[in-house]
């Protein structure tokens, strides 16, 4: 590569291409604006390139430009190691193949030198025609492109065999969300396809909520956190917005809202970092135009990245409330005197839902608890409410069901008299007419509710482990328009929908006048002692509404 150089200069190249991070200076890229641009590691990229471990597992908001660096990083492995395998997985071909044009661009434009060079920029073209003198010109096709050099990168939708010395997975937070199937593919072929002392990099956004094969990996690489890591252990990172130096506009167009200033401040406490006004008028104006995306694609916190508001979420607007306000992931005791009410869904062969609900005596409603799990016997249910009574010091005071609750499973009597027959006083909540005037009662429910954090844990029952409350209220979403032949969108029976019913339930008993604060229900029997001390402790508000 230097037989024209003198020694000097000869070991001054050799000096530098030594040092790969020095040499990410070589390469040309095209810049936001359709622009030749020198590449220049930006902090993101430079602590990736610094510390990168052998399989990472990268969480990030967008304009980081990790997908640029992990081509400029490919095609400077290619360069400089023969018989180099370098993999790239996207979304689709095409964006695999675009990925696989920004390697083309730099390679071409490794001698460039632009108007006005300076020293630097005529040093490195010559190093640059120097490699490309060597290396002749490589094939290039939307698939692949091979090296004379015996380097060669594939590039696709997924890649199945032979064996990666670099693998760059992107997107896998789409993958996961929207082509389950191909997530799993991804998974369990091209990741495959890297030896233990190889390279993988996923770089995503995370879509899906809380499951899925992006979800589960992300939550691998978090468990990994502060321990030593072995070489198939990936190492996570994650890159918040407000660290971005660009991300900032004139403070003066900071018009915060009560609970922009609760979220700014509690993002401060929670992560000891700075964010000044400047920064925050940029996040408020960005989130005009994202709206509940926000959280997905510029993310301030890990925990926040792998709960985001994904598309067709039904509660999302709701959702981002609560979490403004705090009540979210609140913490408070059972009240003894109030009337505590457990929402049912009911599932005999499927999953079965309940909500522990308790109004606050204010104008809330404390969402207390609520339980997941299917295959078992109503008898397993009585027992998980009975525990829960005796946890708080507080009896159910009526369990409310749904339309369903007359129908005769158990033991030739319905759900609703198995229940009495348990010791239970029952309300049971008519057939809804129209699902979307119900979750529309849902919605305007929810705007009033508290939830505890234990709402927040996943129900365990033995090894299996089911959707907390709040990651089902989080993802329920609706079917794609056109699903099922039709052209109208219904909400998605998956896991998260039980959770949701068993709310709904709840909610709209109490619109339709089903439930009454007071303790009388539609059908049920009060308990006359409970319901007199509690209406000495209620509030005006409780007052006003049952007048």
């Amino acid at each position: 590569m230097a037989n024209n150089l003198t020694p000097e200069q000869a070991e001054a190249v050799q000096a530098f291409l030594a040092d790969s991070e020095a040499r990410m200076g070589l390469y040309w890229i095209l810049n936001k604006n359709g622009e030749r641009q020198r590449f220049k590691l930006n902090w993101a990229q430079r602590e990736l390139h610094r510390t990168a471990h052998l399989r990472n597992n990268i969480l990030k908001v967008r304009q980081l430009g990790m997908s640029t660096y992990m081509a400029m990083r490919i095609l400077d492995s290619c360069l400089f190691t023969p018989n180099f395998k370098a993999g790239i997985v996207d979304k689709t071909l095409d964006d695999a193949s675009a990925k696989l044009k920004k390697i083309e661009f730099a390679y071409n434009n490794l001698d460039y030198v632009p108007p006005y060079a300076t020293e630097l920029d005529r040093e490195l073209a010559a190093i640059g025609a120097l490699i490309k003198a060597e290396l002749g010109k490589p094939s290039f096709t939307q698939k692949y492109a091979e090296f004379s050099n015996g380097s060669r990168i594939d590039v696709g939708a997924s890649l199945r065999g032979g064996t990666m010395q670099l693998l760059h997975i992107s997107e896998l937070g789409s993958v996961s969300i929207h082509d389950p199937v191909r997530a799993e593919e991804i998974k369990t072929g091209a990741f495959n396809t890297v030896g233990k002392d190889c390279q993988m990099f996923l770089e995503s956004t995370h879509e899906g909520g809380k499951y899925g094969v992006n979800y589960d990996l992300l939550i691998q690489a978090m468990d990994c956190i502060g321990r030593e890591l072995a070489p198939t252990d990936f190492k996570f990172y994650f890159f918040p917005w407000y660290s971005h130096p660009e991300y900032t506009i004139d403070e003066k167009f900071y018009h915060p809202t009560a609970e922009d200033e609760t979220y700014f401040n509690g993002l401060e406490r929670d992560t000891g970092c700075k964010i000044d006004a400047g920064r925050r008028a940029w996040y408020c104006s960005i989130r005009r135009t994202q709206g509940s995306k926000m959280r997905q694609e510029y993310p301030s916190t890990a925990a926040e990245a792998i709960n985001p508001i994904m598309e067709g979420t039904i509660y999302a607007e709701q959702i981002e409330k609560l979490r403004e306000r705090g009540h979210l992931k609140a913490k408070f005791t059972v009240d003894r005197i109030r009337p505590l009410y457990a929402s049912w869904d009911i599932g005999v062969g499927d999953f079965m839902s309940i909500w522990f609900i308790q109004p606050d005596g204010v104008d809330k409603f404390l969402l207390v608890d609520c339980f997941t799990a299917n295959n078992k016997e109503l008898s397993f249910y009585v027992d998980e409410v009975r525990r829960r009574e005796a946890l708080w010091g507080k009896k159910v005071t009526f369990c409310v069901t749904p339309h369903d609750g007359a129908r005769r499973d158990y033991n030739l009597v319905s759900f609703d008299q198995s229940l009495r027959e348990a010791g239970f006083n029952v309300i049971r909540v008519p057939r809804t007419q129209n699902i979307w005037e119900d979750i529309d009662i849902t919605r305007d429910f929810l705007n009033d509710c508290v939830i505890h954090e234990r709402c927040s844990e996943k129900t365990i029952v033995g090894k299996a482990q089911y959707i907390s409350g709040v990651d089902a209220l989080t993802n329920y979403r609706t079917l794609p328009a056109g699903s099922n032949g039709s052209l109208k969108t219904n909400p998605l029976h998956d896991q998260c929908s039980h959770a949701c019913d068993a709310l709904r339930c709840f909610a709209v008993g109490l619109k339709r006048k089903r439930i009454t604060l007071h303790g009388y229900g539609g059908n049920g029997m009060a308990e006359p002692s409970e319901v007199a001390s509690w209406k000495t402790h209620q509030s005006s508000y409780v007052q006003n509404f049952l007048s």
